[in-house]
């Protein structure tokens, strides 16, 4: 344990949250608190490597925490459109509909396929700097998508807190910022890509 509230107390409370209230978020403050350094991790005093070891399977775990956000919101929106009718048809029947649920499943499995990439590349042991942070960056932002097009293909249902299509939408937002906002994530992709550091 690098810090025993035992010996070392600090303060921890909640954080009350926009969306992933089945997962609170919490703060801790270290204010005045002394650690022994005998808990310095690791031994080798590189906690920089061991956090950028963790972000990097992090990354695409948080990818497929969307994809599952993302792939509720497609089986919702393809029941709905299986069942809703209008002007005496199944809204499924509709071109509109198609593209929307064409998109959306295209969203959710093409993400699900990128972070199970991301993850493989790390289990073989290779740099996944970019790919891990590409990963990310690009399922939630298609999964954001995906429920917005699910709650389109609703309509006025999509937006009640009685479906959930809204708790779904605030869980994917909340997503972004986890290890690594969307604009970072960018960045490290093009550093990769690049070989130039733009953050010195």
């Amino acid at each position: 344990m690098l810090v025993d509230l035992k010996v070392s107390p600090f303060e921890a409370r909640e954080v009350n949250m926009h969306g992933l209230r089945q997962a609170p978020l919490g703060e801790v403050l270290f204010d005045g608190c002394r650690v022994p350094k005998s808990n310095l991790c690791p031994e080798t005093g590189d906690t920089a490597r061991l956090l950028t070891l963790t972000w990097l399977a992090n990354r695409p775990l948080i990818g497929l925490l969307a994809v599952n956000i993302g792939q509720k919101a497609l089986n919702m929106a393809r029941e709905y459109a299986g069942v809703r009718k209008q002007f005496g048809r199944f809204i499924g029947g509709f071109q509109s509909i198609q593209l929307d649920l064409a998109e959306i499943e295209t969203a959710v499995v093409s993400s699900r396929l990128l972070c199970y990439n991301a993850l493989a590349a790390l289990d073989r042991g290779e740099r996944a700097n970019g790919l891990s942070a590409m990963s990310k960056r690009y399922a939630v932002d298609a999964c954001d998508r995906a429920v917005a097009l699910a709650m389109r293909i609703h309509g006025a249902m999509g937006l009640s807190r009685e479906l959930g299509l809204e708790q779904l939408a605030r869980d994917v937002r909340s997503l972004t910022i986890p290890d690594g906002t969307p604009g970072i994530l960018a960045l490290i992709q093009g550093r990769e890509l690049t070989g130039i550091d733009p953050f010195r």
